[in-house]
């Protein structure tokens, strides 16, 4: 049975993705599991790889409610895992940071501003202010991807939606970014999803 608690992402030197179940590490060895344990691969092709600053970033202009500012309270995690054809669609990292990016390899460290929906690292791991409270059609509206019952980024079909490993029933965009939410997102082709993620201290 594949791991069901806890998911990693795994970065390698080249900027590939893997997902591992919990207690992965990057090392090799730990990725010696059965055939159903095994990591899931990112998809390979443009499609898999969206580009993280869209247009109304890059020009820091507002977007829905939501304004590109320097200035953050208190914030927490979310993690989205996404996929399609039962392939990792990596969520990269600098969504909702503003060019110029501060980068250190494929961790953004920061830019001219930033919304209340932003990602640091290519992990999945949503960085959401507490206030204003913000949906997932937020976090992919400020991201510059379509989302609806029927399209996920760049794949387009029947999409099927998980909160803490439940299938969401109401509007995909409605899910909110409640603090520590594990939100998985398939298209074309189920994988089981994970309930629940290891945050880092801090978020």
């Amino acid at each position: 049975m594949r791991l069901g608690f806890e998911r990693a992402i795994l970065v390698g030197t080249d900027g590939a993705l893997v997902t591992a179940g919990c207690g992965a590490s990057s090392h090799p060895a730990a990725l010696r599991l059965p055939p159903d344990e095994q990591p899931i691969p990112a998809g390979r092709g443009a499609a898999y790889r969206p580009r993280a600053v869209s247009p109304a970033v890059a020009r820091r202009a507002p977007i829905q409610r939501l304004r590109c500012t320097r200035e953050h309270g208190r914030s927490y995690g979310v993690h989205l895992e996404l996929y399609a054809d039962r392939l990792v669609v990596p969520v990269p990292s600098g969504i909702g940071i503003a060019p110029p990016q501060r980068r250190s390899g494929v961790y953004v460290l920061g830019g001219a501003c930033a919304y209340p929906v932003r990602t640091f690292e290519p992990t999945g791991v949503v960085v959401v202010d507490a206030r204003p409270r913000v949906d997932l059609a937020a976090l992919f509206a400020v991201w510059g991807q379509p989302l609806s019952r029927h399209a996920l980024a760049s794949f387009h079909g029947p999409v099927l939606a998980f909160v803490e490993g439940r299938r969401w029933r109401g509007a995909i965009g409605s899910i909110s970014l409640a603090r520590h939410a594990e939100i998985v997102l398939e298209v074309r082709g189920a994988v089981p999803p994970h309930p629940r993620y290891r945050f880092p201290p801090g978020l």
